[in-house]
């Protein structure tokens, strides 16, 4: 039995992100109080906690919009000493929040071309490979969005869908999702769910955070629980009841 557990782990893939004691503090508030958190590739983990618990704090920490007061933070089992938003999207670490932040004037071409091309402003640009990567980024994700459209003719979940392609094209490993269906009716939400399935298939790790507690049932292979900027636990979720969450 022994060997067997030690032949598992040495072929277990490290963890996509693991944060171990976040620390963060503003103002003399202490926003998160020694939260440790990690995500695998191919699951989604649960965010969840009522306003205020940490979860936008230790998302920034993740994402590089802030830094945390002390802590550390590893992606693919090394260490990150000083991580910003630059290095957070080097690493394959992206976020989709509530409002896309896409172009609306620009078509959804250019809007991940944007998000993927590199190089100067007099650079030449190729309309049709623009087009035709664009097409089989949707594509990948079962999206059927003309990527000739104006974003600004897109409905929310299809701005959603656009960031995810973006994600993707990028070469996320980890996409954080923070109440993705806040403002979805039905139908967009299942839509929605199919297209983290396939992300789940690719490897991609999803961070879920939502105050739905029917969707983590639905969605999440694990669930981290913080209250008021502390650890309270982390659980499979076939092993809690809604009753369970609540209570934690």
């Amino acid at each position: 039995h022994g060997r067997s557990c030690i032949v598992a782990a040495a072929i277990s893939p490290p963890m996509i992100l693991s944060a171990s004691a976040i620390t963060k503090s503003f103002a003399g508030v202490r926003a998160l109080r020694g939260v440790s958190f990690d995500v695998r590739p191919g699951e989604v983990h649960a965010l969840v906690g009522e306003n205020g618990a940490g979860k936008s704090t230790l998302i920034k920490i993740s994402t590089g919009a802030e830094t945390p007061d002390s802590g550390e933070i590893t992606v693919h089992g090394q260490a990150v000493t000083a991580m910003d938003p630059s290095r957070s999207r080097s690493l394959g670490i992206a976020a989709i929040y509530q409002q896309p932040s896409l172009f609306p004037d620009l078509t959804v071409a250019e809007n991940i071309a944007m998000a993927l091309e590199t190089g100067g402003p007099w650079r030449r640009l190729d309309w049709s490979r623009r087009a035709s990567r664009a097409a089989e980024l949707l594509q990948r994700i079962g999206a059927t969005i003309d990527p000739a459209r104006l974003v600004e003719t897109l409905s929310m979940p299809e701005q959603q869908i656009v960031e995810i392609a973006k994600a993707i094209g990028a070469d996320a490993k980890m996409v954080i999702m923070d109440e993705p269906t806040a403002s979805l009716t039905e139908r967009e939400v299942e839509r929605l769910f199919r297209v983290i399935a396939i992300l789940k298939t690719h490897g991609v790790g999803i961070v879920y955070i939502s105050h739905r507690l029917e969707e983590v049932f639905v969605l999440a292979d694990r669930v981290t629980v913080l209250r008021d900027g502390a650890y309270v636990a982390t659980r499979d979720v076939a092993d809690v009841s809604a009753d369970d969450l609540v209570n934690m």
